[in-house]
């Protein structure tokens, strides 16, 4: 009786240096299935797939970690987890975690320039002009068109009417140089582009 309480002390003794050793070992089947896996509890889920506006930054966040966490971006670790991206980009979550493997997850931050999103709403052209200057919008109309130099001068307020897509505007009597065009939609979105005149 006395060995076999001995034995059971031995035993418990071994688990327990063996689960300090590998804490990260949930469970493990011993002794039914040689060829069973190991269930380990490091992980790391990382914030979900973001998109900013150009020019602001984002923190780095996890959903979910066991871990200690570190950030990468191509490979070379982050000391600061407050990136200002200028394009689209991808940071990758490592969750580390002694005596098991690491573990690793993917955020994508996606950059949305103001240009482009302007793009998408007018189209002027030619940009430079001698004298006609086009403003056209594919998906809204325009309402009016309002044209000023660099201090802030008005020289054209132009009223649109009739929902129209397009309009062209002569513009051979101004002097050469760069002008402000800020376009009203029906929606009462204002784009601001500049002209040159040459």
């Amino acid at each position: 009786m006395k060995i076999f309480i001995l034995f059971i002390i031995i035993v418990i003794m071994s688990i327990n240096t063996y689960s300090q050793e590998c804490p990260c070992i949930k469970t493990a089947i011993i002794g039914t299935n040689v060829k069973s896996s190991y269930n380990y509890n490091n992980y790391v889920v990382a914030m979900e797939d973001t998109e900013i506006p150009q020019g602001t930054s984002i923190q780095l966040t996890t959903q979910k970690i066991f871990g200690n966490v570190t950030w990468y971006k191509d490979g070379v670790e982050l000391f600061n987890t407050f990136v200002s991206p200028t394009e689209t980009t991808e940071y990758t979550a490592k969750s580390s975690l002694n005596g098991c493997p690491d573990s690793f997850d993917k955020v994508k931050i996606k950059v949305k320039t103001a240009l482009s999103e302007q793009e998408n709403l007018v189209s002027v052209y030619p940009v430079p002009t001698q004298n006609l200057i086009t403003f056209s919008v594919p998906k809204n109309t325009i309402k009016s068109i309002k044209i000023s130099n660099l201090v802030g001068v008005n020289i054209i307020n132009y009223s649109c009417e009739n929902n129209i897509r397009q309009q062209t505007l002569n513009i051979s009597s101004f002097e050469v140089g760069t002008y402000i065009a800020s376009i009203c939609l029906d929606n009462n979105t204002v784009i601001t582009c500049k002209i040159l005149k040459n």
